[in-house]
């Protein structure tokens, strides 16, 4: 059984309307894109004000650990336009970003990668702009 995600009303909204855009995709991102309809469906939608506090939702910086490597990461959940792997800034349409969206710190992820199953550890959610008053550092 998969574990409770929660996600804001206006990132459900926001992504439902980024999933009925696409056109012209490849396989890979038409799997992508099935992955993360399938996440919006099952989530509790809450207010922007209610959500509870460690959850990730779009904007969120987080700090994860590959759980086969042992490596530590910090990345930011980000819109596509948005998406640069370099700064850490992993779109919500890629496997990691579909995977990560919705859990909360402490939650383990899995995702499909060309080279088989990547396992993800939430370790922090050091920023979230639902419930953060100051920007990142």
């Amino acid at each position: 059984m998969k574990d409770h995600i929660q996600i804001t009303e206006s990132d459900y909204i926001q992504l439902c309307g980024l999933i009925n855009s696409q056109r012209n995709l490849k396989l890979t991102e038409v799997k992508n894109l099935a992955f993360l309809g399938a996440e919006l469906k099952r989530a509790q939608k809450v207010a922007d004000e209610k959500l509870t506090p460690g959850f990730v939702t779009m904007n969120s910086l987080i700090e994860i650990q590959d759980l086969d490597t042992g490596r530590f990461m910090q990345v930011k959940l980000v819109y596509p336009k948005d998406a640069d792997f370099k700064k850490g800034n992993i779109s919500v349409l890629s496997p990691l970003g579909a995977a990560l969206l919705g859990y909360r710190a402490g939650s383990v992820v899995s995702f499909d990668v060309p080279k088989g199953t990547k396992r993800m550890e939430i370790r922090n959610i050091i920023y979230q702009d639902e419930t953060s008053s100051a920007e990142p550092v």
